[in-house]
């Protein structure tokens, strides 16, 4: 009798180690099966400022006939300016780059500080535009005349052999055309004529197309505008009218 007490109490101790390790088996399995996979982590949206983009207009010149601002600014706070003198006979241009910062008493106010020559220039921010001050911070007395706005390129399929033309939107503005709502584009083009000739270019050798492929003609602000000499850069301010119906595609020059 002692010996079988004994057989029992040792089949129910294996008994229950087995149990033991069945349930542990299990668990483990159902927490392998249940365990998702890793997701990939989103990326990150990062806003980009308003103030980032590209200026470009033409200011007062004292020392010359006028003078073009093209001016980008960079997330990274960042900045590339080009200045061009218009002379009677000549042309000047001066580049330069460097870093800004926004004035703690104003953060509409921007300091350009010049990596080579470590001269400032001021800017004040404005939505969609920005204007040049004097070295004491303050605006020009005819402060509408330097107000650069911000532009937009947009593509430009070119027929003209050895001149490259770029064209960035200069102003938009609703109006009324023989009662129709319309929106007149005005475009900031610069012609490079790298041909060994002069270039002549008439209205209706620019047109702007929409995206039902009407064509509009376009009006030369200067016209008749001088030919554009060899080997030289011309800048022309160049008008389209088109109806709110369509959407502009691209400019094609002819």
């Amino acid at each position: 009798m002692t010996l079988m007490k004994q057989a029992m109490i040792t089949l129910s101790f294996f008994s229950i180690l087995l149990l033991n390790g069945c349930d542990n088996t299990s668990t483990s399995s159902l927490s392998e099966k249940v365990s998702l996979p890793e997701q990939p982590s989103k990326p990150i949206q990062v806003k980009v400022p308003d103030w980032v983009g590209y200026y470009k207009a033409f200011i007062p010149c004292d020392t010359c006939e006028k003078k073009l601002i093209s001016l980008r600014l960079h997330q990274n706070q960042t900045y590339s300016l080009k200045e061009i003198s218009f002379l009677k006979q000549k042309i000047k241009q001066k580049e330069s780059s460097g870093t800004f910062t926004f004035d703690e008493q104003n953060s509409n106010l921007l300091q350009l500080s010049d990596d080579k020559t470590k001269k400032n220039r001021y800017f004040s921010l404005h939505q969609h535009s920005i204007e040049l001050l004097d070295q004491n911070k303050n605006p020009f007395k005819n402060f509408e005349q330097y107000q650069i706005p911000q532009v937009q390129n947009i593509q430009v399929n070119n027929a003209l052999k050895y001149v490259d033309i770029q064209a960035d939107l200069f102003k938009s503005e609703k109006i009324q055309l023989n009662g129709i709502e319309s929106t007149q584009l005005t475009y900031f083009f610069e012609i490079n004529n790298q041909s060994d000739r002069p270039l002549k270019l008439r209205n209706s050798d620019i047109v702007l197309v929409d995206n039902k492929n009407n064509e509009y003609i376009a009006t030369i602000k200067n016209n008749p505008s001088s030919p554009i000499k060899s080997n030289s850069t011309q800048h022309e301010l160049i008008v389209f009218i088109y109806p709110d119906s369509s959407q502009p595609a691209y400019i094609k020059i002819k």
